[in-house]
């Protein structure tokens, strides 16, 4: 058996997700349209994973649609606002300093094209926002503050509440878009629509199919994507809409609302286990992030002083434990965890972070196999390392 700790990345498509998929590949393969039997059930099937998703944001359902990866959502949710402004303008956008590729290289890649200025909100040791820092950095040409409201790599959750009133006290105009990815499934109450005006979440995270994401754009925000082609059936997500991502979206999303309470008090006992006694075995293991209720239910983010975390990953993957880790070497270029750096400017902690990330299906099994290994791996890496001091080398 395989112990999986990277479902911060990806998960299984749960087997009724699947079930609820195979119809609409095989039988019913058809494309939404008007005043077909076929195109209309196709129609009528996006309509009821508009009304699961527009009841748990709080939205309407049709202010949500379906755009087919993480990335492309984002990407319509920023670029898509950017595009209404005023020619000639170069607008103002506020983000914080740890957030995931999927924005961060986005806004980076507009800042140096010239389009966009940005401001980048520093975070304290626990990875929360300077709210202070948000209130002085919001301008009369700001129009968009776009985050995470959980973080995906030390599973800081965000006050996205307090946030957003302190946007709306000082700039009512700024338009807010949260990424939900990481707190879906992991928070009790996402029902943020009184609080923003875009939302996106990724619904691979839950167990459901990778290619498909949420995008809720309350009405009126005028947001023109940044993707042209047929408009089949979105204004914002052109192409032909992927039906049985979408009917599978719907199902991912009610098996996950099934006993989610019970499901997220499982993953923080499975945080819990990881964390404490992992402190326990390990002599001078670092926590990135913060504890308790602060902290995502499934995140877990460790630091193995004087060891590398490209290592520890190797290791475990020998051992049948994936994990992902925050080190320069194993980033393709060559660069440490940006959030780690941002919440502490220490590289060596960047350089041996190791990140777990799990949902409800994660077995206390899977965090018993991880618990007999990791001591000794460790001990073996501290050993040859030059950093380490001799008392880990006798």
């Amino acid at each position: 058996m395989r112990a999986y700790f990277d479902h911060c990345r990806s998960t299984y498509v749960d087997k009724s997700v699947i079930d609820e998929m195979i119809p609409w590949w095989t039988e019913k393969y058809w494309a939404p349209s008007s005043f077909t039997y076929t195109g209309t059930t196709a129609a009528e099937a996006i309509e009821n994973s508009q009304m699961a998703y527009a009841k748990f944001f709080g939205g309407k359902p049709d202010e949500v649609h379906f755009a087919p990866s993480h990335a492309v959502a984002n990407n319509i949710a920023i670029q898509g606002v950017l595009n209404n402004v005023e020619s000639g303008t170069v607008p103002h956008v506020i983000t914080t300093s740890i957030e995931h590729g999927t924005t961060m290289d986005l806004v980076k890649q507009l800042e140096k094209l010239g389009k966009i200025k940005v401001t980048y909100l520093p975070v304290d040791s626990n990875g929360l926002v300077d709210l202070d820092a948000l209130s002085a950095s919001l301008e009369k040409d700001t129009v968009l503050v776009t985050m995470a409201a959980v973080n995906y790599m030390v599973g800081t959750i965000q006050p996205v509440k307090d946030i957003s009133k302190i946007i709306r006290d000082v700039n009512p105009e700024v338009l807010i878009h949260y990424d939900l990815t990481w707190a879906l499934g992991r928070l009790p109450d996402l029902a943020l629509a009184p609080y923003a005006d875009i939302i996106t979440a990724s619904i691979e995270r839950i167990h459901g199919p990778k290619g498909v994401t949420a995008l809720w754009v309350k009405k009126g925000v005028p947001v023109k994507g940044p993707i042209y082609g047929s408009q089949a059936y979105s204004r914002i997500v052109p192409g032909t809409p992927d039906v049985p991502s979408i009917v599978g979206a719907a199902k991912a999303l009610e098996l996950m609302q099934d006993g989610l309470e019970q499901k997220i008090e499982h993953m923080k006992h499975i945080r819990n286990r990881l964390i404490n006694e992992t402190m326990e075995l390990v002599p001078e293991t670092l926590l990135n992030g913060p504890e308790g209720d602060l902290r995502s239910p499934s995140n877990v983010c460790l630091t193995f002083r004087y060891v590398e975390g490209e290592s520890v990953e190797m290791y475990l993957d020998m051992e049948d434990i994936t994990v992902d880790t925050g080190s320069a070497c194993a980033n393709p270029f060559l660069e440490a965890n940006h959030v780690i750096l941002a919440m502490y400017g220490d590289y060596e902690r960047a350089h041996g972070a190791i990140r777990m990330t799990f949902t409800w299906t994660t077995t206390d099994e899977e965090v018993d196999k991880f618990l007999e290994v990791i001591p000794g791996i460790v001990a073996k890496l501290r050993k040859i390392s030059p950093l380490a001091p001799k008392v880990y080398k006798e």
